[in-house]
């Protein structure tokens, strides 16, 4: 009797796998991390002072920060352009919530910048490292975040009862992590004083707290009792003492104690309540009753905080950990950049119930204490400034630069069609969009399979002779990754496209969920799941569109190389254009992916991987430590202004003429003559102040209006105009003016 194909595979064992593949998987669990982090450190850090501070967004928030530590109020932001005609153009700064601009102002007071020489912002290091280190901290942990949340749930059941290694679970935790962090979007927001990242990394922490709470099978937490009062002992009481319960209370510290001591501490300091005295007391114009009302108020936040902690220490289950982080991520990503962080995770939460039919998970996912753990993050120093300055400020933070952009739009340039960040993320993810059409393929069949070929652990991966059952369950757990992964993608590009307002960078919530599915995606190639999946044809399809579709991306940002550094900035238009280095290199760095397609195509899943991970590297390689430091001589003003102070005289004035970037502002330490348009008559009363002195005049301006400056001077000024700096965009003018006899 002929024995069945099931019996003779049992007979002949696993299949062997490729010896690159047992190469790889024999690698120890510590090495491939620490690769991974020597490799984002080496990335990020070698070139990180090399780049000048950009226009506007950098040196606009670096200011504001500085401001908190010159003026010494972490409230009340500000921001001043300088003096002079426009010197009082913009005073208080009301468009953006504090977290980013405390933890810069943080920075700087570590690194001893922002108090110190009048040319410090010019002279690397530290300037640069004090306000890119938040957003590169944000960046980093969040995407090391996602990584073990990814890890744990391609993890079998009996690897997290045991914790042995397994493969996918392994791979597709440091492969996620390496995909999100050599995005280059990702990775050029993460080196910037940009506040993007303090929304969408909470963003990730949430969702990934949620999907620990909600796909992983629960468990209950470890317990201690609680001997003292003897009235606890005796009634048998005890409390949470578990390492879940642990990080949810070093959150709660971080997110919530620390916000409400610094507010405290502000308002009750005798030098803040001097200052507010001397206010002229007319409506809308804080008084020192302000500042008490603030006191009483944030009493009642730091008694909710007792309350929050106390009642912490009665969970018993580890979800209801996770879901206390979820709440206070939401709560960071509403002081972090606004409204769009907890309603991007609501809308992502209650969309997951939906498609998933469980909308009665609601019951059991803590509302009322999620409403009070959020309410503790985001509303202090929202209901403080509410006291401190009213319905203007609220009208301009939350209505104008909140509602208002999501729904009418902010700049007639800010806008796109349906496909607008369908393009963005050909660039934005750039070398993955090649990898991209097959991760989607591959995980949707795989994450919505027919009943009858649901998979199971492929046969030789770690974990063997668990069970059938242990294997199901845990391969139903990534399929509900894989879903959770993919509405998460879908749901952020639906969102930000729906958005009137459309710049490049709001497409970053996007990439996470990307990173994702891609990580598992080449993770099921290394561990062998990979095996199985897509027919030939349809491998081969995808791979040749992958292809494709990078093509396509290297094609027009070697056409346009503004569109790189495009990706984070928000003008796109004149002299933004000009002066990008050139991006041809870009076709060599992304070229092992396409080698890597092919590969896998062919079937050779652990050598697809590596060349794939190759061609990340080396494009973020080159976007970060090429072309960032190349674009950032004309994008930034740092080295005109160096110039200016290597070559100045003592009581020389710097002026800027006809533009207003906000470097000019920041690098000088707001001690700059402003003036933003071109009137002769405001300039002419400027020159005749310091004619006759000795002095010379410095002007900074762009290259286009640094050829009218001659003509707007006096006659007798005009020869000795020289230009002692110029590139692509700026120009420092140096104007000598002669010295008047003496009677």
């Amino acid at each position: 009797m002929a024995s069945s194909p099931a019996a003779a595979r049992e007979r002949e064992g696993p299949p062997r796998l490729p010896a690159l593949t047992r190469s790889l998987r024999a690698i120890p669990t510590w090495v491939w991390i620490a690769t991974a982090a020597l490799a984002a450190l080496i990335i990020n850090l070698s070139s990180l002072t090399a780049c000048g501070p950009w226009d506007p967004w950098e040196t606009h928030y670096g200011e504001v920060a500085r401001q908190i530590l010159a003026r010494q109020d972490p409230l009340d932001l500000w921001w001043r352009p300088g003096y002079g005609p426009d010197g009082n153009y913009e005073n208080t700064f009301w468009s953006k919530p504090a977290l980013p601009f405390w933890l810069m102002a943080l920075c700087m007071k570590v690194f001893g910048v922002g108090a110190g020489a009048a040319d410090e912002m010019v002279r690397s290091p530290w300037p640069e490292l004090a306000i890119r280190l938040p957003s590169m901290l944000a960046a980093l942990t969040s995407a090391v975040f996602l990584g073990y949340v990814v890890w744990r749930l391609c993890a079998r059941p009996s690897a997290r009862a045991r914790a042995p290694v397994n493969v996918r679970a392994r791979a597709a935790g440091i492969l996620t992590a390496v995909v999100l962090s050599t995005s280059p979007q990702w990775a050029i927001v993460a080196r910037q004083a940009l506040t993007d990242m303090f929304f969408v990394g909470p963003v990730v922490v949430a969702m990934g707290a949620w999907a620990l709470a909600f796909l992983l099978p629960d468990r209950a937490l470890r317990t201690r009792p609680l001997r003292r009062p003897s009235f606890a002992a005796r009634r048998g009481w005890v409390i949470a003492w578990d390492r879940a319960h642990v990080a949810f209370v070093v959150a709660l510290v971080l997110t919530v104690a620390c916000q409400l001591a610094l507010l405290h501490y502000h308002v009750l300091r005798p030098e803040t309540v001097l200052r507010v005295s001397k206010f002229v007391k007319r409506p809308g114009v804080p008084t020192t009753f302000t500042l008490y009302q603030i006191h009483l108020t944030m009493l009642i936040y730091e008694g909710l905080l007792v309350f929050a902690l106390i009642s912490s220490l009665r969970w018993r289950r580890r979800s209801q950990c996770w879901l206390g982080i979820m709440y206070l991520a939401g709560g960071v990503s509403m002081i972090g950049k606004g409204m769009i962080g907890p309603g991007l995770i609501g809308l992502l939460v209650l969309t997951h119930l939906l498609a998933t039919g469980r909308l009665g998970y609601l019951r059991h996912s803590m509302l009322l204490r999620g409403a009070l753990l959020f309410a503790l993050v985001a509303a202090p120093w929202h209901h403080a400034m509410f006291l401190y300055r009213g319905d203007r400020w609220f009208n301009e933070l939350i209505v104008i630069n909140n509602l208002a952009r999501f729904d009418t739009g902010e700049q007639e340039q800010a806008v796109g069609g349906f496909t607008f960040y369908l393009q963005t993320l050909g660039l934005a993810a750039l070398p993955w969009i090649a990898a991209l059409p097959a991760a989607l393929w591959d995980n949707v069949a795989r994450a919505y399979p027919p009943a009858a070929t649901r998979e199971a652990a492929p046969e030789g991966d770690e974990g063997e002779g668990e069970g059938e059952g242990a294997s199901e369950r845990g391969e139903e757990t990534v399929r509900e990754l894989r879903r959770l992964a993919l509405l998460w993608f879908i749901v952020s590009l639906a969102l930000i496209t729906y958005s009137v307002t459309k710049y490049y960078h709001y497409l970053l919530p996007a990439l996470p969920p990307m990173a994702a599915l891609v990580g598992v995606w080449l993770a099921d190639q290394i561990s062998g799941h990979g095996r199985r999946g897509l027919s030939p044809r349809a491998r081969w399809a995808c791979a040749i569109a992958g292809v494709g579709l990078a093509i396509m991306v290297l094609r027009d940002v070697v056409y346009e190389p503004a569109w790189l550094a495009h990706l984070t900035t928000y003008l796109y238009t004149g002299m933004w254009r000009d002066g990008a280095p050139e991006t041809s290199r870009l076709w060599w760095t992304t070229a092992p992916i396409g080698l890597g397609l092919a590969l896998w195509a062919a079937r050779r899943g652990a050598a697809a991987v590596v060349c794939a991970t190759l061609a990340g590297v080396l494009t973020t390689a080159y976007v970060i430590d090429d072309y960032l430091p190349a674009a950032s001589e004309n994008w930034s003003q740092r080295t005109a202004l160096r110039v200016y102070f290597d070559e100045r005289g003592p009581e020389d004035p710097l002026m800027s003429w006809w533009f207003y970037y906000r470097g000019e502002t920041f690098l000088s330490k707001a001690n700059v003559w402003v003036l933003k348009e071109r009137d002769r008559k405001q300039l002419l009363e400027f020159v005749a102040e310091h004619d006759g002195t000795g002095r010379a005049l410095w002007v900074i301006t762009t290259k286009a209006h640094a050829g009218r400056l001659r003509s707007s001077l006096p006659t007798h000024l005009r020869d000795g105009v020289e230009t002692r700096y110029e590139n692509f965009h700026y120009s420092l003018l140096r104007v000598p003016t002669p010295t008047r006899d003496a009677p």
